[in-house]
C-alpha cells in the first residue's frame, strides 16, 4: 500500500484515498524525479473532502515506512469537465537545475566541490562518493547540477567509473553507477509484460576530430568499419595545452555507435529506478543479461502497479563539461 501525504502550511493531510492514479518517474539525465497524480475534488459533492494542494505544498509518497518521494507541487490543473485536480510535483533535484552560480575551483575534488556548493545553498547531503581526483575549473552562471556533474565527468575520464546524482528524500546523493544489491530479475511468463528492442544509428559518431585551443587540427580518432558501413559522422573536441584527448575521443566513439533502445513493461517494483540495474530474460527478442536503467516510469491505476523501463546494455552517465579551464 502506497501512502500519500500533502502538507499545506502546518497541516498534513493523508490523501491516499483521494488519489485515483499516480505516476512516479525519473531519468538518468534528470536530477529531479517527478510525481504526478489526479486528486479528487468536487464543488458539489460534500462527501469529497476539500484539499487545496497549493503551489509549493510538500508532497510525500511512502511505501511501508520507506519514503519514495518527497517534493513540492509545481503545477495544478482544474477543469469543469471532471472532478479531479491534476498535480505535478518535483523533488529537490529541481532546485539543482533552477539555481545558477559562479565558482572558481583550483585543485579540488568533485566531492569537495559538491559539498561546497551544497553548503552554500543549504542543501543537505547523504552519500557523496569519493574519487580522489583533483580538478581545476571556472564556472560562470552554471546550474548547480551542471557544476557537480561536470566535476564528476572530468573525474570519470581518469577513474573510468560512472556517477549518478539524485535525491533520496531530503538528501542529495552522488553514487557510483554499478550493479545494485536489489537487482530484479524480469522474465517472460512471470513479471515481464512485453519488451521492444530498437536499433538506431541516428546518434552515431564514427570519427572525432581533435583541435588545439587555437582551432588548429591535430588528428582524427575514427572507426573505419563504421564509416565504411554508414558514412562519415564526425564530432569535434578542443584539446587544452599539455593534454592528450585521445581517450576522450575514443570514449565518444565507444558510446555513440549503433544504439540499441530497449523498452520493457513489467509488474511494478520500487527498486526499478534510474541509475539501477535489472536482469532481463526474454527469448523472443534475445534479451538476456544485465541492463542499466536509463529511465523509469511507475504507474498505479485501479489497484494495478506497473513499470515502464528504458534499458541500456552500457553503463553510461549524464556527462557534462560546462565551465572552462583556469587561465
Amino acid at each position: 500500500m502506497v501512502k500519500m501525504l500533502i502538507k499545506n502550511n502546518n497541516e498534513t493531510i493523508d490523501i491516499s484515498n483521494m488519489v485515483q492514479q499516480k505516476t512516479w518517474s525519473g531519468d538518468y539525465q534528470q536530477c529531479a524525479r517527478t510525481l504526478s497524480f489526479s486528486l479528487l475534488s468536487s464543488p458539489t459533492d460534500t462527501d469529497i473532502p476539500f484539499v487545496k494542494g497549493e503551489l509549493g505544498s510538500i508532497v510525500t509518497m511512502i511505501q511501508e515506512d520507506r519514503v519514495l518521494f518527497e517534493g513540492y507541487v509545481f503545477e495544478r490543473s482544474k477543469s469543469t469537465a471532471n472532478n479531479t485536480i491534476d498535480v505535478v510535483c518535483y523533488d529537490r533535484g529541481i532546485f539543482m537545475k533552477r539555481n545558477k552560480a559562479s565558482y572558481k575551483f583550483t585543485n579540488q575534488t568533485p566531492e569537495a566541490i559538491t559539498k561546497r556548493v551544497c553548503a552554500d545553498f543549504g542543501i543537505n547531503t547523504g552519500e557523496i562518493v569519493s574519487t580522489g581526483i583533483k580538478i581545476s575549473r571556472n564556472f560562470l552562471g552554471s546550474t548547480l547540477y551542471d557544476i557537480i556533474q561536470t566535476a564528476y565527468t572530468l573525474a570519470s575520464f581518469e577513474t573510468k567509473k560512472k556517477y549518478h546524482t539524485a535525491f533520496k528524500g531530503s538528501l542529495l546523493n552522488v553514487s557510483e553507477k554499478n550493479v545494485t544489491d536489489d537487482t530484479l530479475v524480469i522474465k517472460g511468463g512471470t513479471n515481464l509484460i512485453d519488451a521492444t528492442m530498437t536499433d538506431s544509428i541516428s546518434g552515431m559518431i564514427n570519427q572525432v576530430a581533435i583541435y588545439d585551443k587555437n582551432d588548429k587540427f591535430i588528428r582524427n580518432v575514427k572507426n573505419d568499419g563504421l564509416i565504411k558501413l554508414y558514412g562519415l559522422m564526425q564530432d569535434y573536441i578542443r584539446q587544452p595545452d599539455g593534454e592528450n584527448y585521445g581517450d576522450r575521443a575514443q570514449e565518444l566513439l565507444d558510446n555513440n555507435g549503433v544504439q540499441q533502445r530497449i523498452t520493457i513493461n513489467n509488474l511494478g517494483n520500487i527498486a526499478n529506478v534510474s541509475g539501477g540495474t535489472v536482469i532481463v530474460q526474454e527469448p523472443h527478442t534475445g534479451l538476456y543479461g544485465l541492463f542499466y536503467i536509463d529511465s523509469d516510469t511507475h504507474t498505479w491505476r485501479n489497484g494495478v502497479y506497473l513499470n515502464k523501463l528504458v534499458l541500456n546494455f552500457k553503463n553510461i552517465m549524464d556527462e557534462k563539461e560546462v565551465g572552462s579551464m583556469p587561465t
